[in-house]
């Protein structure tokens, strides 16, 4: 599969801010802050969970109304389109480090 995306590594956060708001992505608020575009979609979407029932997994989860298995083949089907999609969306890619002070 051929990529049609651009790749943008390690972009500063003026760049960042400056493509969102050329992709309509966002824009600046009065105070100079980035305000981001959601969509219709906000916040977290516990009922989009799903789990993938195979073998691995057919015995070691509670099945229920929270762990709800989702069909291998289906898996598949969606893993497809994941990547057909990303392969067709420009790349922000970030190096980044994250830890705790100790103190």
């Amino acid at each position: 599969m051929t990529s049609s995306a651009t790749r943008f590594v390690d972009l500063t956060a003026a760049e960042l801010v400056e493509h969102a708001i050329r992709r309509g992505e966002g824009t600046l608020a009065a105070n100079g802050a980035f305000v981001a575009n959601t969509g219709r979609r906000t916040g977290r979407s516990p009922q989009d969970r799903f789990i993938v029932q195979e073998s691995s997994t057919e015995n070691e989860i509670q099945w229920g109304n929270v762990n709800r298995p989702f069909d291998a083949d289906k898996f598949d089907a969606l893993w497809a389109r994941v990547e057909a999609h990303v392969q067709s969306n420009d790349h922000f890619i970030s190096h980044l480090e994250v830890g705790a002070d100790p103190e």
